[in-house]
């Protein structure tokens, strides 16, 4: 995985393998290349990043990159569990009335956290549309493809091993405060200095002064659940060192949630870390929020695992119809050639009347042909009430599923079905499988299996005994 930092005074890279951080390297940028975290110069950046990445022999076009969070627009609201739909809706109406310029203008994402049984968290992010698109342009133009787009002060949030803590990213250029209760970014603030030219020890108290106002704020909404100075505080960026040694709280070290040479400046990097921990599947660290922020033209197509199913159901049916109608076309055949002895034997019985015998034993094999006859007469019947029994019931199945369940696979064995998905919700499948016994044409409908997943997902085996055919068995 490569992960890639762009700040106003420099480029950062990391290049990550499962959890082992594989190389970290840095590229100063001229002055007002990037401003106040936005690209300007899109085709100069986007060769310095190819110059990078040659540099160090790296061929990945697939890249996780952080976006300046000083002109995004984050929000938390809390609301009651809802099903994934009413979550949406909720989570759109949330989003125009939290973001204070139109929807429009901005590039929007959100993510779900359960806080309880009864209680969800939605977060809300709102970014620049100028903002987000200067960084794809410069993508675009050192020839990479965004895997992710994070916003900076979201992956610092990842790099805590605390639930609650304060991280600071205090950088020459301007710095970035969260506040993170419970695993989730309640506050960010991301700005630049006022004066740019001003000393280290200027940048620090400017640094101490905003986060004295944030963490005022919060506590203004929050009483008897205030920040204290008892509260551990996370520290990186270049000037993360002299701001540490002035902060009156519980002043903790980045801890090692990936494995890294002795050599490497952590602090430099945290963003890069806090971007690679975002995309990989470990249980280290404590953040719970995980945003991808590219607009969704841009980001990768999500395998057709629904559409997949439906098609691979429709193929399975039309060779089932094949093969039932080459049986058929069998027993039609047959049924003809039988006709056509019944016929030759009564021609036969007609030139042999003057021998009783004969004619009797003619006789004989006519009702033995004609029973014969019958026989595949009721065969083809059967096969045709099976083959109605059968589409009846997996239509039935298919129909009433839920369309924001993933069908992994859909088995029919014997009068028997068995469908395994994935549910956003336990309650999705449980009312799924209401439905089927309302419809009357299963004899049980049992859940065999269900779990929950990881977020929002909750795998699923269902049992589905169908309805047995009536069917008239005809005698030798």
């Amino acid at each position: 995985m490569v992960t890639l930092d762009i700040g106003d005074n420099a480029i950062k890279l990391m290049v990550v393998e499962g959890k082992v951080v594989e190389m970290a390297a840095s590229l100063p940028l001229d002055e007002g290349l990037v401003h106040d975290g936005v690209i300007v110069d899109t085709t100069t950046v986007g060769r310095r990043i190819s110059e990078l990445l040659a540099v160090h022999g790296i061929s990945e076009k697939r890249v996780t990159v952080s976006i300046s969070g000083i002109h995004s627009i984050y929000r938390t609201v809390n609301v009651p569990k809802l099903p994934r739909r009413m979550l949406e809706q909720a989570a759109h109406e949330e989003l125009e009335r939290a973001m204070p310029v139109p929807l429009n203008e901005l590039y929007t994402s959100w993510q779900a956290v359960n806080l309880s049984e009864v209680e969800t968290a939605i977060c809300l992010v709102g970014m620049p549309r100028s903002t987000v698109d200067a960084a794809l342009e410069t993508l675009h133009q050192a020839g990479l493809q965004p895997d992710v787009m994070d916003v900076r002060p979201l992956a610092l949030a990842r790099v805590t091993d605390e639930r609650d803590a304060i991280v600071i990213n205090a950088q020459p250029v301007g710095f970035d405060i969260i506040a993170v209760i419970n695993g989730i970014p309640e506050l960010l603030r991301s700005m630049p200095y006022p004066d740019e030219t001003a000393s280290p020890d200027e940048k620090i108290a400017e640094v101490k002064e905003e986060l004295d106002r944030t963490i005022t704020f919060y506590n203004s909404s929050h009483k008897g659940a205030e920040i204290t100075n008892r509260m551990a505080a996370f520290v990186s960026g270049e000037l993360g060192d002299m701001l540490a040694q002035t902060l009156e709280y519980r002043v903790k070290p980045l801890p090692q949630l990936l494995s890294y040479a002795d050599g490497l400046n952590i602090s430099e990097y945290a963003a890069n870390i806090g971007l690679a921990l975002g995309q990989t599947r470990t249980d280290v660290g404590t953040a719970r929020v995980n945003l991808n922020v590219t607009p969704e033209a841009y980001q990768p197509k999500a395998f057709p695992i629904i559409q997949l199913a439906s098609w691979s159901f429709i193929v399975v049916a039309v060779i089932g119809l094949v093969l039932f109608g080459i049986s058929t076309l069998q027993a039609y055949t047959q049924n003809i050639n039988m006709t056509a002895q019944v016929a030759t034997i009564q021609s036969q019985v007609e030139h042999k009347q003057t021998t009783q015998t004969s004619v009797k034993q003619l006789q004989t094999q006519i009702a033995a042909a004609q029973k014969e006859g019958a026989s595949f007469v009721q065969v083809v019947d059967t096969a045709k009430a099976q083959r109605a029994s059968v589409n009846s019931a997996l239509s039935t199945v298919t129909s009433l599923m839920p369309v924001i369940v993933q069908l992994q696979s859909l088995v029919y064995n014997n009068g028997t079905i068995t469908v395994s998905g994935i549910a956003p919700d336990d309650t999705i499948v449980v009312d799924y499988v209401r439905k089927l016994t309302d419809s009357g044409q299963f004899t049980s409908v049992l859940i065999s299996n269900m779990s929950e997943g990881e977020l929002n997902e909750w795998p699923f085996t269902l049992t589905i005994k169908a309805n047995p055919v009536q069917t008239t068995v005809p005698t030798k």
